[in-house]
């Protein structure tokens, strides 16, 4: 990382991420996202925008049990990126009985003006190596 961005602050911004997710409301887990956020994940439509995101998670199972472990972490300034590995437990819905989902992770994090680390790019895929 270069300087003006210490690798801490992603790390603090990943573990609060995981609080983020887990919070019951979803205006509270869309917060953690930038207002022109793009996030992909596997079966679903791209995301585009905080607006999109928050419809998103009105209908999303709640997780629990969240872990997120980076592999990479890089960064300068106000812009870093981290990769690795995301796992959780999805309360049940209609389409998923409740599970254990493991995925790897490609999130594009920016330092906004009120000085909070938002993803403003996210991808979540298959992990091939998860049992």
């Amino acid at each position: 990382m270069q300087s003006g961005t210490e690798r801490s602050e992603i790390e603090k911004a990943l573990e609060s991420m995981i609080g983020t997710l887990e919070d019951s409301d979803p205006r509270q887990r869309a917060y953690g996202y930038t207002e022109d956020v793009v996030f992909v994940m596997p079966g679903a439509p791209v995301v585009r925008g905080r607006e999109e995101m928050l419809k998103r998670l009105e209908s999303a199972a709640i997780m629990w049990s969240v872990t997120i472990t980076p592999l990479t972490i890089e960064g300068t300034y106000n812009l870093a990126w981290a990769d690795g590995l995301f796992t959780c437990m999805m309360d049940p819905t209609e389409s998923n009985p409740g599970q254990r989902v493991a995925m790897r992770f490609l999130m594009v994090w920016r330092k906004e003006s009120d000085g909070v680390w938002r993803i403003a790019c996210g991808v979540l895929s298959a992990d091939p190596s998860a049992k």
